[in-house]
């Protein structure tokens, strides 16, 4: 299912249209025209109200695109300008025909050779068509004068496929101006730099415009990278048989809490108790049990022989997952408890938090991880893991080769969170919102994921599902009480809908 949301590189691109333009068989320009009339569509959905819109236009297939879509909106009765930010001599093929299209319908075309003569419509949209995926080098001169232009002005500004000026992957040395787009529409899929943080300010709101390039060539051309939609992740959600009981279901032991933060163990036992595990054990410091008997009867309580923290657990035979790290501290005993447990579990396994601070402290516990383990770390704890990264994009690559490094899983938490496998893959997640940004929610994903793993599912589905649900679970959450009202507590709460909603699309599928 995945194969259908992959991420590609901006390099293979032309390979992309090459083959459907062959293989459909469709011209380019009717190849452009398909990509014109969606980002139409879609401009005038987000824009019902607006008649007026410029459009910046360059020299390639983008500002090909530009003048197809300002056609289009001619057509449609709409005040439309273009502003060649060109050479006449120097436009692509397609480029060139769909100038004439637009000026022989009538349309008002205006040549800008200084940036100083560009006048923009005050109450126009802004449609940037100036530079396209392909870009390799850093804009400046007479482009990087218009876009510095552009991004003082108050209009709204959409970006066809890209800002001009954001490469599509590694934007580190990228020094040039960029256009600062309110909204991205882009074509078949998003591009890897719509996925860092650093380049949110650019690209603002995005949505993916499908054109149908060729079903073979997407499937069989290869890529590292995917993003998860909600249909492509329920498909993984194993459905319990008819005659499935608690036995059957699984066992998964959650080592969490101290003293001071037995908070983080409740949230992270609420997650995994609704979240299908047949048995939950909750094992925690011997004087603080009680907590956990009062605010998650369901869950079964383990002892540690220590009072206030996490030493150490004796017999593991009979748990099918373990979940460690939410509140249990880095105190010497625990770290001591941790590669005890380390030592003898070769299991199913989830590490957040305090566990993975464990790990950072002292490195030789990597090698001692069981294979296929999940990890769960925020930036900083992942920085503290493998050390600082240039920008985001040096960050991917480094979280790519830590996960084959050491063989586990690494699911990196943010707004677009990112699983990262053994094999190299890299999968983003399309749900969660920033309401989410509190303490605890990411002891309610440990405990999804430990829930799943022990019910089941194979790491890598375990650390897809569990992660698409719980940012689901966010979204439901702030529709009921807002972003900022949202609380960790809340998402645990709204797990019960997520799997309801996975659940009924399996079985609908399966008829």
């Amino acid at each position: 299912m995945l194969k259908n949301n992959k991420i590609f590189k901006t390099s293979d691109l032309r390979k992309l249209d090459e083959y459907t333009i062959e293989n459909e068989p469709v011209t380019s320009l009717n190849l452009m025209e398909r990509a014109a009339t969606v980002f139409t569509e879609k401009l005038l959905i987000f824009f019902p109200n607006s008649h007026i819109f410029n459009i910046l236009a360059g020299s390639g297939n983008n500002g090909g695109d530009g003048y197809a879509v300002a056609r289009l909106l001619h057509e449609k009765g709409m005040a439309v300008k273009v502003f060649g930010l060109h050479e006449d001599d120097r436009l692509s093929p397609d480029c060139v025909v769909n100038r004439k299209r637009f000026i022989e319908g009538g349309g008002h075309y205006i040549g800008v050779k200084e940036a100083n003569n560009l006048y923009l419509d005050e109450n126009a949209v802004l449609v940037d068509a100036i530079l396209g995926a392909g870009l390799n080098r850093s804009v400046s001169g007479f482009l990087g004068e218009i876009i510095h232009r552009v991004n003082h002005l108050s209009n709204p500004v959409v970006a066809i496929d890209i800002p001009s000026g954001l490469m599509g992957e590694d934007n580190g040395n990228n020094d040039g101006a960029i256009i600062e787009a309110d909204y991205t529409f882009t074509f078949q899929f998003p591009k890897l730099a719509f996925m860092f943080p650093e380049n949110e300010h650019y690209v603002g709101r995005w949505e993916v415009l499908d054109i149908h390039l060729h079903p073979t060539i997407l499937q069989e051309c290869s890529s590292s990278y995917y993003y998860l939609t909600e249909d492509a992740v329920a498909s993984r959600l194993l459905i319990p048989g008819k005659f499935s009981h608690k036995g059957t279901l699984g066992n998964a032991l959650l080592i969490a809490g101290s003293y001071s933060m037995m908070g983080a163990a409740v949230l992270s036992a609420k997650g995994a108790i609704r979240s299908g595990t047949g048995l939950l054990s909750v094992h925690v410091p011997r004087k603080l049990k009680e907590v956990i008997h009062l605010s998650v009867p369901e869950a079964l309580v383990e002892e540690d022989q220590d009072d206030l923290c996490f030493s150490g657990i004796d017999c593991l035979s009979r748990f099918q997952a373990i979940g460690i790290g939410p509140g249990i501290g880095t105190s010497p005993v625990t770290a001591r408890g941790l590669r005890e447990l380390l030592s003898e579990w070769k299991g199913k396994i989830v590490l957040d938090a305090d566990a993975l601070n464990l790990l950072a402290a002292d490195p030789g516990l990597l090698e001692i991880l069981p294979k296929k383990a999940v990890l769960t770390p925020h930036l900083k704890e992942f920085e503290r893991l493998a050390g600082k990264s240039a920008n985001d994009f040096d960050r991917l690559n480094k979280l790519s080769t830590f996960a084959s490094l050491h063989q586990v899983y690494v699911v990196l938490k943010g707004a677009y969170t990112v699983i990262a496998s053994p094999g190299g893959e890299c999968y983003f997640n399309m749900t969660g919102n920033p309401g989410m940004a509190k303490g605890g929610s990411g002891d309610v994903l440990t405990g999804i994921i430990a829930a799943l793993l022990a019910s089941g599912h194979a790491p890598l589905d375990a650390a897809l599902v569990g992660v698409c649900a719980h940012g689901l679970a966010g979204d439901y959450a702030a529709e009921m009480q807002g972003m900022r009202g949202t609380r960790a507590g809340d998402i645990a709460d709204k797990l019960g809908l997520v799997w309801k909603k996975m659940e009924t699309y399996n079985i609908a599928k399966q008829r």
